[in-house]
Protein backbone atom coordinates (compact mmCIF):
# COMPACT_ATOMS: atom_id res chain seq x y z
CA UNK A 1 0.00 0.00 0.00
CA UNK A 2 2.81 2.53 0.63
CA UNK A 3 4.19 1.75 -2.82
CA UNK A 4 0.70 2.22 -4.27
CA UNK A 5 0.55 5.63 -2.62
CA UNK A 6 3.84 6.76 -4.14
CA UNK A 7 2.90 5.41 -7.56
CA UNK A 8 -0.39 7.32 -7.36
CA UNK A 9 1.36 10.56 -6.36
CA UNK A 10 3.81 10.19 -9.25
CA UNK A 11 1.07 9.49 -11.79
CA UNK A 12 -0.96 12.47 -10.53
CA UNK A 13 2.06 14.75 -10.94
CA UNK A 14 2.80 13.50 -14.45
CA UNK A 15 -0.85 13.76 -15.47
CA UNK A 16 -1.22 17.28 -14.07
CA UNK A 17 1.74 18.46 -16.16
CA UNK A 18 0.52 16.85 -19.40
CA UNK A 19 -2.91 15.37 -20.17
CA UNK A 20 -4.81 12.51 -18.61
CA UNK A 21 -4.23 10.20 -21.60
CA UNK A 22 -0.47 10.28 -21.06
CA UNK A 23 -0.92 9.79 -17.32
CA UNK A 24 -3.17 6.79 -17.87
CA UNK A 25 -0.77 5.22 -20.39
CA UNK A 26 2.18 5.69 -18.03
CA UNK A 27 0.20 4.20 -15.14
CA UNK A 28 -0.89 1.19 -17.22
CA UNK A 29 2.60 0.61 -18.60
CA UNK A 30 4.28 0.44 -15.21
CA UNK A 31 1.43 -1.73 -13.95
CA UNK A 32 2.00 -4.11 -16.86
CA UNK A 33 5.66 -4.46 -15.90
CA UNK A 34 4.62 -5.64 -12.44
CA UNK A 35 2.08 -8.11 -13.77
CA UNK A 36 4.35 -9.49 -16.51
CA UNK A 37 7.02 -10.18 -13.90
CA UNK A 38 4.55 -12.32 -11.99
CA UNK A 39 3.16 -14.11 -15.05
CA UNK A 40 6.54 -14.97 -16.59
CA UNK A 41 8.00 -16.26 -13.33
CA UNK A 42 4.86 -18.35 -12.73
CA UNK A 43 5.02 -19.86 -16.23
CA UNK A 44 8.73 -20.66 -15.83
CA UNK A 45 8.04 -22.28 -12.46
CA UNK A 46 5.23 -24.34 -13.98
CA UNK A 47 7.44 -25.45 -16.88
CA UNK A 48 10.21 -26.54 -14.53
CA UNK A 49 7.81 -28.49 -12.33
CA UNK A 50 5.85 -29.78 -15.35
CA UNK A 51 2.67 -28.45 -13.75
CA UNK A 52 -0.05 -27.12 -16.08
CA UNK A 53 -1.87 -25.54 -13.14
CA UNK A 54 0.44 -22.53 -13.27
CA UNK A 55 -0.62 -21.84 -16.84
CA UNK A 56 -4.30 -22.00 -15.87
CA UNK A 57 -3.67 -19.70 -12.92
CA UNK A 58 -1.93 -17.19 -15.21
CA UNK A 59 -4.89 -17.27 -17.60
CA UNK A 60 -7.26 -16.77 -14.66
CA UNK A 61 -5.16 -13.85 -13.40
CA UNK A 62 -5.18 -12.26 -16.87
CA UNK A 63 -8.95 -12.65 -17.03
CA UNK A 64 -9.33 -11.33 -13.49
CA UNK A 65 -7.25 -8.26 -14.33
CA UNK A 66 -9.41 -7.63 -17.38
CA UNK A 67 -12.64 -8.02 -15.40
CA UNK A 68 -11.32 -5.88 -12.55
CA UNK A 69 -10.29 -3.03 -14.86
CA UNK A 70 -13.52 -3.13 -16.85
CA UNK A 71 -15.97 -3.60 -13.97
CA UNK A 72 -14.53 -3.27 -10.47
CA UNK A 73 -12.11 -0.34 -10.77
CA UNK A 74 -14.45 2.05 -12.67
CA UNK A 75 -17.47 0.83 -10.70
CA UNK A 76 -15.85 1.45 -7.32
CA UNK A 77 -14.59 4.85 -8.50
CA UNK A 78 -18.11 5.78 -9.61
CA UNK A 79 -19.55 4.74 -6.23
CA UNK A 80 -16.98 6.62 -4.12
CA UNK A 81 -16.97 9.65 -6.42
CA UNK A 82 -20.76 9.57 -6.65
CA UNK A 83 -21.13 9.76 -2.88
CA UNK A 84 -19.19 13.02 -2.85
CA UNK A 85 -20.47 14.37 -6.18
CA UNK A 86 -24.11 13.76 -7.09
CA UNK A 87 -23.40 13.33 -10.79
CA UNK A 88 -20.03 13.00 -12.46
CA UNK A 89 -19.20 13.66 -16.08
CA UNK A 90 -16.31 12.27 -18.08
CA UNK A 91 -14.84 12.64 -21.54
CA UNK A 92 -17.17 10.49 -23.64
CA UNK A 93 -14.98 10.80 -26.76
CA UNK A 94 -11.93 9.39 -25.02
CA UNK A 95 -14.06 6.68 -23.40
CA UNK A 96 -15.35 5.77 -26.87
CA UNK A 97 -11.82 5.40 -28.20
CA UNK A 98 -10.92 3.19 -25.24
CA UNK A 99 -14.04 1.06 -25.75
CA UNK A 100 -13.20 0.56 -29.44
CA UNK A 101 -9.66 -0.53 -28.59
CA UNK A 102 -11.03 -2.86 -25.94
CA UNK A 103 -13.44 -4.50 -28.40
CA UNK A 104 -10.57 -5.03 -30.87
CA UNK A 105 -8.25 -6.42 -28.21
CA UNK A 106 -10.79 -8.81 -26.64
CA UNK A 107 -11.85 -10.03 -30.07
CA UNK A 108 -8.23 -10.67 -31.04
CA UNK A 109 -7.26 -12.43 -27.82
CA UNK A 110 -10.23 -14.79 -27.87
CA UNK A 111 -10.09 -15.44 -31.64
CA UNK A 112 -8.02 -18.66 -31.15
CA UNK A 113 -10.50 -19.82 -28.51
CA UNK A 114 -13.46 -19.24 -30.84
CA UNK A 115 -11.50 -20.95 -33.61
CA UNK A 116 -11.02 -23.99 -31.40
CA UNK A 117 -14.75 -24.08 -30.58
CA UNK A 118 -15.67 -24.10 -34.27
CA UNK A 119 -12.99 -26.35 -35.76
CA UNK A 120 -11.71 -28.31 -32.77
CA UNK A 121 -14.56 -30.82 -33.03
CA UNK A 122 -13.47 -31.71 -36.55
CA UNK A 123 -10.22 -33.14 -35.18
CA UNK A 124 -12.17 -35.40 -32.81
CA UNK A 125 -13.61 -37.34 -35.73
CA UNK A 126 -10.08 -37.91 -37.05
CA UNK A 127 -9.08 -39.15 -33.59
CA UNK A 128 -12.03 -41.53 -33.41
CA UNK A 129 -11.12 -42.95 -36.82
CA UNK A 130 -7.51 -43.42 -35.70
CA UNK A 131 -8.71 -45.04 -32.47
CA UNK A 132 -10.87 -47.45 -34.44
CA UNK A 133 -7.91 -48.46 -36.60
CA UNK A 134 -5.69 -48.94 -33.54
CA UNK A 135 -8.30 -51.15 -31.86
CA UNK A 136 -8.71 -53.23 -35.04
CA UNK A 137 -4.97 -53.87 -35.06
CA UNK A 138 -5.27 -55.50 -31.58
CA UNK A 139 -3.86 -52.55 -29.64
CA UNK A 140 -5.35 -52.08 -26.22
CA UNK A 141 -8.21 -49.59 -26.07
CA UNK A 142 -6.75 -48.14 -22.88
CA UNK A 143 -3.33 -47.52 -24.47
CA UNK A 144 -4.94 -46.04 -27.57
CA UNK A 145 -7.15 -43.74 -25.51
CA UNK A 146 -4.23 -42.52 -23.42
CA UNK A 147 -2.18 -41.93 -26.55
CA UNK A 148 -4.93 -39.97 -28.28
CA UNK A 149 -5.80 -37.96 -25.19
CA UNK A 150 -2.22 -36.86 -24.77
CA UNK A 151 -1.85 -35.92 -28.44
CA UNK A 152 -5.21 -34.15 -28.86
CA UNK A 153 -4.14 -30.73 -27.61
CA UNK A 154 -0.77 -30.93 -29.38
CA UNK A 155 -2.29 -31.92 -32.71
CA UNK A 156 -4.92 -29.22 -32.67
CA UNK A 157 -2.66 -26.49 -31.29
CA UNK A 158 -0.24 -27.08 -34.14
CA UNK A 159 -3.13 -26.10 -36.45
CA UNK A 160 -4.17 -23.01 -34.47
CA UNK A 161 -0.62 -21.82 -33.72
CA UNK A 162 -0.34 -19.71 -36.94
CA UNK A 163 -3.50 -17.84 -35.90
CA UNK A 164 -2.05 -17.27 -32.42
CA UNK A 165 1.15 -15.80 -33.84
CA UNK A 166 -0.81 -13.65 -36.30
CA UNK A 167 -2.95 -12.24 -33.48
CA UNK A 168 0.16 -11.68 -31.32
CA UNK A 169 1.63 -9.49 -34.07
CA UNK A 170 -1.54 -7.61 -35.04
CA UNK A 171 -2.59 -6.67 -31.51
CA UNK A 172 0.62 -4.76 -30.58
CA UNK A 173 0.45 -3.04 -33.98
CA UNK A 174 -3.11 -1.92 -33.22
CA UNK A 175 -1.96 -0.69 -29.81
CA UNK A 176 0.80 1.41 -31.38
CA UNK A 177 -1.74 2.95 -33.76
CA UNK A 178 -3.96 3.71 -30.78
CA UNK A 179 -1.06 5.40 -28.98
CA UNK A 180 -0.32 7.55 -32.04
CA UNK A 181 -3.98 8.51 -32.19
CA UNK A 182 -4.32 9.39 -28.50
CA UNK A 183 -0.94 11.01 -27.86
CA UNK A 184 -0.11 12.58 -31.22
CA UNK A 185 -2.64 13.11 -34.00
CA UNK A 186 -5.80 13.51 -31.85
CA UNK A 187 -4.34 14.48 -28.49
CA UNK A 188 -6.71 17.47 -28.37
CA UNK A 189 -9.51 15.05 -27.49
CA UNK A 190 -7.72 14.27 -24.24
CA UNK A 191 -6.87 17.86 -23.40
CA UNK A 192 -10.47 18.36 -22.26
CA UNK A 193 -10.59 17.81 -18.51
CA UNK A 194 -14.21 17.32 -17.58
CA UNK A 195 -13.39 18.31 -14.01
CA UNK A 196 -12.34 21.72 -15.30
CA UNK A 197 -15.75 22.35 -16.83
CA UNK A 198 -18.29 24.53 -15.10
CA UNK A 199 -19.79 22.15 -12.60
CA UNK A 200 -22.00 23.81 -9.99
CA UNK A 201 -20.34 24.05 -6.62
CA UNK A 202 -17.02 22.64 -7.78
CA UNK A 203 -13.72 24.26 -8.68
CA UNK A 204 -10.84 22.00 -9.56
CA UNK A 205 -7.22 22.70 -10.28
CA UNK A 206 -4.66 19.97 -10.95
CA UNK A 207 -2.26 19.25 -8.10
CA UNK A 208 1.44 18.87 -8.89
CA UNK A 209 3.12 17.03 -6.02
CA UNK A 210 6.57 16.68 -7.63
CA UNK A 211 8.40 17.83 -10.71
CA UNK A 212 8.08 15.60 -13.77
CA UNK A 213 11.58 14.07 -13.51
CA UNK A 214 11.27 13.46 -9.79
CA UNK A 215 7.90 11.82 -10.36
CA UNK A 216 9.37 9.57 -13.08
CA UNK A 217 12.27 8.49 -10.83
CA UNK A 218 9.94 7.72 -7.91
CA UNK A 219 7.59 5.88 -10.27
CA UNK A 220 10.39 3.69 -11.64
CA UNK A 221 11.73 2.89 -8.15
CA UNK A 222 8.29 2.04 -6.78
CA UNK A 223 7.53 -0.15 -9.80
CA UNK A 224 10.75 -2.12 -9.36
CA UNK A 225 9.90 -2.76 -5.72
CA UNK A 226 6.37 -3.81 -6.65
CA UNK A 227 7.83 -6.19 -9.25
CA UNK A 228 10.03 -7.68 -6.53
CA UNK A 229 6.89 -8.22 -4.43
CA UNK A 230 5.24 -9.95 -7.40
CA UNK A 231 8.27 -12.23 -7.82
CA UNK A 232 8.15 -13.05 -4.11
CA UNK A 233 4.46 -13.92 -4.41
CA UNK A 234 5.27 -16.36 -7.23
CA UNK A 235 7.69 -18.25 -5.01
CA UNK A 236 4.97 -18.81 -2.42
CA UNK A 237 2.13 -19.73 -4.74
CA UNK A 238 2.61 -23.53 -4.57
CA UNK A 239 0.94 -24.06 -1.15
CA UNK A 240 -2.05 -22.02 -2.35
CA UNK A 241 -2.47 -24.23 -5.42
CA UNK A 242 -2.01 -27.50 -3.53
CA UNK A 243 -3.97 -26.85 -0.34
CA UNK A 244 -6.74 -24.49 -1.48
CA UNK A 245 -10.30 -25.74 -0.93
CA UNK A 246 -11.82 -23.33 -3.47
CA UNK A 247 -11.50 -23.35 -7.24
CA UNK A 248 -8.14 -22.30 -8.62
CA UNK A 249 -10.06 -20.20 -11.12
CA UNK A 250 -11.32 -18.16 -8.17
CA UNK A 251 -7.82 -17.78 -6.72
CA UNK A 252 -6.52 -16.52 -10.05
CA UNK A 253 -9.24 -13.96 -10.76
CA UNK A 254 -9.23 -12.55 -7.21
CA UNK A 255 -6.03 -12.72 -5.18
CA UNK A 256 -3.51 -13.00 -7.99
CA UNK A 257 -5.28 -10.45 -10.18
CA UNK A 258 -6.21 -7.82 -7.58
CA UNK A 259 -2.87 -7.58 -5.75
CA UNK A 260 -0.99 -6.12 -8.76
CA UNK A 261 -3.99 -3.84 -9.39
CA UNK A 262 -3.77 -2.10 -6.01
CA UNK A 263 -1.90 0.97 -7.35
CA UNK A 264 -4.44 1.44 -10.16
CA UNK A 265 -7.35 1.05 -7.75
CA UNK A 266 -5.92 3.58 -5.30
CA UNK A 267 -5.15 6.01 -8.13
CA UNK A 268 -8.62 5.69 -9.61
CA UNK A 269 -10.29 6.40 -6.26
CA UNK A 270 -8.07 9.43 -5.67
CA UNK A 271 -8.95 10.93 -9.05
CA UNK A 272 -12.67 10.16 -8.63
CA UNK A 273 -12.69 12.05 -5.31
CA UNK A 274 -11.18 15.02 -7.17
CA UNK A 275 -14.11 14.76 -9.64
CA UNK A 276 -11.66 13.73 -12.37
CA UNK A 277 -13.51 10.55 -13.32
CA UNK A 278 -12.13 10.73 -16.86
CA UNK A 279 -8.69 9.77 -15.58
CA UNK A 280 -10.13 6.99 -13.39
CA UNK A 281 -11.93 5.45 -16.37
CA UNK A 282 -8.96 5.95 -18.67
CA UNK A 283 -6.63 4.15 -16.24
CA UNK A 284 -8.88 1.08 -16.10
CA UNK A 285 -9.38 1.02 -19.88
CA UNK A 286 -5.66 1.44 -20.60
CA UNK A 287 -4.75 -1.45 -18.32
CA UNK A 288 -7.41 -3.72 -19.86
CA UNK A 289 -6.20 -2.83 -23.37
CA UNK A 290 -2.57 -3.44 -22.41
CA UNK A 291 -3.46 -6.84 -20.94
CA UNK A 292 -4.85 -7.94 -24.31
CA UNK A 293 -2.64 -6.02 -26.73
CA UNK A 294 0.72 -6.20 -24.96
CA UNK A 295 0.86 -8.61 -22.02
CA UNK A 296 -0.69 -11.64 -23.72
CA UNK A 297 1.30 -11.23 -26.99
CA UNK A 298 4.49 -10.87 -24.92
CA UNK A 299 3.67 -14.10 -23.06
CA UNK A 300 3.03 -15.87 -26.37
CA UNK A 301 6.27 -14.62 -27.93
CA UNK A 302 8.19 -15.40 -24.73
CA UNK A 303 7.03 -19.02 -24.99
CA UNK A 304 8.69 -19.18 -28.42
CA UNK A 305 12.12 -18.54 -26.88
CA UNK A 306 11.47 -20.34 -23.59
CA UNK A 307 9.06 -23.31 -23.85
CA UNK A 308 6.64 -22.51 -21.04
CA UNK A 309 3.73 -24.36 -22.64
CA UNK A 310 1.51 -21.26 -22.66
CA UNK A 311 -1.43 -22.01 -24.99
CA UNK A 312 -3.67 -19.09 -26.01
CA UNK A 313 -6.93 -21.01 -25.63
CA UNK A 314 -9.14 -19.94 -22.71
CA UNK A 315 -12.00 -21.76 -21.02
CA UNK A 316 -15.60 -20.93 -21.89
CA UNK A 317 -16.04 -19.23 -18.53
CA UNK A 318 -13.23 -16.77 -19.28
CA UNK A 319 -14.51 -16.16 -22.80
CA UNK A 320 -18.11 -15.27 -22.01
CA UNK A 321 -17.30 -13.37 -18.80
CA UNK A 322 -14.95 -11.03 -20.68
CA UNK A 323 -17.29 -10.58 -23.64
CA UNK A 324 -20.26 -9.70 -21.42
CA UNK A 325 -18.19 -7.32 -19.28
CA UNK A 326 -16.91 -5.33 -22.26
CA UNK A 327 -20.42 -4.98 -23.69
CA UNK A 328 -21.78 -3.82 -20.31
CA UNK A 329 -18.96 -1.30 -19.87
CA UNK A 330 -19.61 0.15 -23.32
CA UNK A 331 -23.31 0.56 -22.48
CA UNK A 332 -22.59 2.32 -19.17
CA UNK A 333 -20.07 4.73 -20.73
CA UNK A 334 -22.33 5.66 -23.62
CA UNK A 335 -23.76 8.98 -22.36
CA UNK A 336 -20.63 10.52 -20.77
CA UNK A 337 -22.08 10.85 -17.26
CA UNK A 338 -22.60 8.55 -14.33
CA UNK A 339 -23.62 8.30 -10.69
CA UNK A 340 -23.19 5.86 -7.84
CA UNK A 341 -26.06 3.66 -9.10
CA UNK A 342 -24.28 2.85 -12.37
CA UNK A 343 -21.12 2.15 -10.42
CA UNK A 344 -23.09 -0.20 -8.17
CA UNK A 345 -24.35 -2.06 -11.24
CA UNK A 346 -20.79 -2.64 -12.48
CA UNK A 347 -19.57 -3.82 -9.06
CA UNK A 348 -22.57 -6.15 -8.60
CA UNK A 349 -21.96 -7.79 -11.99
CA UNK A 350 -18.32 -8.20 -11.00
CA UNK A 351 -19.30 -9.99 -7.77
CA UNK A 352 -21.76 -12.21 -9.67
CA UNK A 353 -18.96 -13.28 -12.00
CA UNK A 354 -16.73 -13.93 -8.98
CA UNK A 355 -19.47 -16.17 -7.53
CA UNK A 356 -19.44 -18.15 -10.78
CA UNK A 357 -15.68 -18.63 -10.47
CA UNK A 358 -16.03 -19.56 -6.78
CA UNK A 359 -18.46 -22.41 -7.48
CA UNK A 360 -16.73 -23.52 -10.69
CA UNK A 361 -14.60 -26.69 -10.46
CA UNK A 362 -10.84 -26.36 -10.69
CA UNK A 363 -9.20 -26.81 -14.11
CA UNK A 364 -8.76 -30.40 -15.23
CA UNK A 365 -5.56 -31.92 -13.94
CA UNK A 366 -5.17 -29.48 -11.04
Amino acid sequence: MPLSYYIGMAIASISAQSNFALGAVVNATFGSIIELTFYITALIKGAREDNKCYEEVVKSALTGTLLGCVLFVPGLCMIIGGIKHQEQRFNSRSAGVGSALLFISVGGVFAPTLFSKVYGKMDLWKLYELLDKMVQTSISVRIATLFLTGQNDTMFYSDVRPLVYTVSILLPAAYVIGLIFTLKTHSHIYDIHISDCHVPGHHHSPVVHWSRWRAVIILIGSTLLMAACADLATEHISPILKEATVSQYFIGVTVLALIPELPELVNGIQFALLNNLSLSIEIGTCIAVQVCMLQIPILVLFSVFYPTGFVLIFSDLHLWACMFSVILMNYIFMDGKCDYFQGTALVMVYFILLAMYFFAPSPSGC
